[in-house]
């Protein structure tokens, strides 16, 4: 695996009038946890879905693992995201219909492994998030925290180069929040997982080694990235 997981080169991505992204280049590397930080408005949510392949760039490349994703057809760059990308968004964004353990291994489900091995690992991922005893729950029947414990689980379960995730804790009480953000950041360290936060609040980018300031859609502000922990 290259040390840098994913990067942009001076991607642009314009809505209407608005320059929702302007020239931005950033990289992350393989363990490191970035926050992305700015006010509502200045593109951090753009610049998240322009690094998930969700969105193109008007001009400016986007790479997941040294290779260009932004060029890729539209198969492509969802195959790349559910082999490489995981997921945690602010309501957690899980299916209903399906039982805790469901929705964690549904990854594995996807990527072709058997259900029974789908089955042990998700179980496994549970038991490190505490929240094992839930498995055979839905949704409708667990805490707000339990389930972005159990979006976590999900977007590491399939051992992703990068986690996405998107104002993680917006949802949750800080108690509960700090619980998710520990489980988060622990679990991907456990597995060398890059992590990329978007968020406007300073206790989730405690959590990170290098903050992205965006304002207007421009980087205002990156420190040179850090080593990626030992």
């Amino acid at each position: 695996m290259p040390d840098v997981v994913l990067e942009t080169d001076r991607v642009s991505l314009t809505f209407g009038a608005t320059r929702a992204v302007d020239d931005v280049t950033v990289q992350v590397s393989a363990g490191e946890i970035v926050a992305v930080m700015g006010p509502s408005g200045s593109g951090k949510s753009t610049l998240l879905h322009l690094l998930a392949g969700l969105l193109r760039p008007e001009s400016g490349s986007v790479s997941l693992l040294g290779e260009r994703l932004d060029t890729r057809p539209e198969r492509l760059r969802a195959r790349a995201r559910l082999e490489h990308l995981g997921f945690v968004f602010q309501f957690g964004d899980l299916v209903p219909e399906l039982t805790v353990v469901e929705n964690v291994e549904l990854p594995l489900r996807l990527l072709g492994h058997s259900a029974r091995a789908a089955r042990e690992r998700a179980t496994a991922i549970l038991d490190r998030l505490d929240i094992a005893d839930e498995a055979d729950r839905h949704l409708s029947e667990v805490s707000g925290g339990q389930a972005q414990r159990a979006a976590v689980a999900r977007a590491l379960v399939h051992d992703p180069a990068v986690v996405l995730a998107d104002e993680p804790t917006g949802a949750l009480d800080t108690v509960t929040g700090e619980l998710v953000m520990e489980a988060l950041v622990s679990a991907a360290a456990d597995r060398g997982a890059a992590v990329v936060l978007v968020t406007h609040e300073l206790r989730v980018a405690s959590y990170a080694q290098r903050d992205v300031l965006i304002r207007d859609g421009r980087v205002v502000a990156d420190p040179v990235p850090t080593a990626a922990p030992a």
